[in-house]
């Protein structure tokens, strides 16, 4: 399953990107795609940032349409995207030419300007180049959290109760439900296949929500447990709203 994340190079200036996360770990499907196919789009209309215009983006997105349906008739895998400075690139990888050759025939209809390269890539560098890990990783998952929450309509000057969703080993439940609560999380009262639900009410920051992260790792770190990633409890916040109304 895909796991597309956003972000903003530093810089100048900046390019938008969004890489397919999944791919950093799965080395069987690397080896057997060494092929970098390099799909890049020049001379459309951008606006004062670089970006697309509208009527551009649809253009592009009948490229992407058009990627995937190749992608998935001759096994290869877009990866990433990076847009920027009135260009559009998509890298995608395959287990051999096939895609790339396909792809060149099929583009010329589109009415706009592609470029098709293909070249090997076994390390996969230019994957390497876009792709975020650990805290940069966590970092860009919160801000697209944040933003859907924006575009929802969601008021972020309100507090949540945010849950974050921590992986305990078995026999370790209870300490680390220990561990949480001294560090100032409310717990249930029982994990669910393994998974410990934390939750603090706060506003929803990039900078709130790094220091609960922080604050949950060094909790379960000494009982092998992992940081999955947070959501909003919608019921606890609606249960809220309720308790306030009626006082």
């Amino acid at each position: 399953m895909a796991d597309w994340i956003p972000y903003e190079t530093s810089d100048t200036p900046s390019l938008e990107v969004s890489v397919d996360v999944d791919f950093a770990g799965d080395d069987a499907f690397r080896k057997a795609h060494p092929n970098l196919l390099t799909i890049t789009v020049s001379k459309f209309a951008t606006d004062a940032d670089g970006q697309p215009t509208d009527a551009s983006a649809q253009a592009l997105f009948n490229l992407e349409q058009q990627l995937e349906t190749v992608c998935e008739e001759h096994d290869a895998a877009a990866v990433c995207t990076v847009s920027g400075a009135g260009s559009y690139t998509i890298y995608a990888y395959a287990a051999s030419d096939e895609a790339a050759t396909v792809l060149r025939a099929g583009v010329a209809a589109l009415g706009i300007a592609v470029d098709v390269q293909s070249t090997r890539d076994d390390d996969w560098a230019t994957y390497e180049r876009y792709v975020l890990r650990g805290e940069e990783l966590e970092e860009a998952r919160d801000n697209d959290q944040i933003a859907q929450m924006d575009e929802a309509g969601e008021d972020l000057s309100e507090p949540f109760t945010v849950v974050f969703d921590c992986d305990i080993p078995d026999g370790s439940e209870d300490a680390a439900m220990n561990a949480l609560e001294d560090a100032n999380f409310d717990v249930g009262e029982e994990s669910y296949d393994g998974i410990i639900e934390a939750s603090r009410s706060m506003i929803v920051t990039a900078a709130n929500l790094k220091a609960a992260r922080l604050d949950i790792v060094r909790a379960i770190a000494p009982f092998g447990g992992t940081y999955e990633g947070w959501g909003i409890d919608p019921d606890a916040d609606e249960a809220g709203e309720e308790r306030e109304d009626e006082d």
